[in-house]
């Protein structure tokens, strides 16, 4: 409804425009109404990487291989092609998002730079170790759910959780994302809304469809029961159920770049903080900055 009011609005104003003798073009003028509204495009994101751990991939691979077809078969399950399969070594919980300009060329209207979100990132070590007590907490993979879903069973993305938010681990995890993600919105870095913070890791997300077409969703009857650790009720149109995709150290945060990849398809990180021992870096190098970040 919001969307729609904002045309509404834009329209009334190019026609008053108009009937006042500007001359202008209708779509110019909407474009710069559009412009003027819209927020700046993402540059970078936070993250809690999982997909270093190579275990983890293998499970998530050996899942991924489950769901597809052999060669030259027909697929079994509506709607899902490799191409909206997450590559495992690009699973992580997103914190948020922001627009940011940087030393290589990126502008961002809203003069956040990255280096002020670096020097940001570092300073909140001392709050960081306070909650973690310098050991990466633990979180399980335990449960399996989907969102952006249809009355047909249908859904748009299917993602991995643990199953009890309220251990002292996940509860861990929850407190660091609260804490970041609240710093970096009340420095005007974050400009969506506060949300409270979920443990979600997406494995199937039919949006990176290629090339770009319909179906926008996916079947996850089949995908939960071929998943389920339990008997999983498709009648009973539940949208989640008990997996075992094992237990994890969520070991550090990371400033990544949006859309980009590494040598390993990894996202880009730009800097990182470690959450302390069994973290994927030096436990004695509390904080890393990718040396490429400027």
């Amino acid at each position: 409804m919001a969307s729609k009011a904002r045309t509404v609005d834009s329209q009334d104003i190019v026609s008053k425009n108009i009937g006042a003798g500007t001359g202008r073009p209708r779509g110019g003028k909407r474009q710069q109404k559009k412009s003027a509204n819209s927020s700046p495009r993402p540059t970078h994101f936070l993250s809690v990487p999982l997909g270093h751990h190579p275990a983890l991939r293998d499970r998530i691979h050996q899942f991924h291989d489950s769901l597809m077809p052999a060669a030259g078969t027909t697929p079994t399950i509506e709607g899902l092609d490799r191409s909206i399969l997450v590559d495992p070594r690009r699973l992580h919980f997103t914190l948020g998002v922001m627009a940011l300009s940087s030393a290589d060329g990126e502008q961002s209207s809203n003069g956040k730079t990255l280096s002020a979100a670096i020097d940001l990132l570092r300073s909140l070590t001392p709050e960081l170790e306070e909650i973690t007590q310098r050991r990466a907490p633990v979180v399980k993979l335990d449960k399996m759910g989907v969102l952006k879903t249809t009355q047909r069973q249908q859904a748009g993305v299917l993602y991995v959780s643990p199953s009890d938010e309220s251990e002292e681990d996940a509860q861990k995890v929850i407190r660091i994302l609260d804490l970041v993600s609240q710093k970096f919105r009340q420095e005007g870095f974050i400009e969506e809304a506060a949300r409270p913070s979920v443990l979600h890791c997406t494995l199937i997300n039919a949006s990176h469809r290629k090339p770009r077409r319909d179906p926008r969703t996916f079947s996850y009857r089949e995908i939960f029961e071929r998943a389920s650790e339990t008997s999983y009720s498709a009648a009973a149109g539940e949208r989640t159920s008990l997996v075992d995709f094992g237990a994890w150290a969520v070991s550090e945060i990371q400033l990544c770049k949006m859309g980009s990849h590494g040598p390993d398809n990894e996202y880009v990180s730009c800097a990182s903080v470690a959450l302390g021992m069994g973290g994927s870096h030096d436990p004695q190098s509390f904080i890393r900055e990718d040396e490429s970040s400027g």
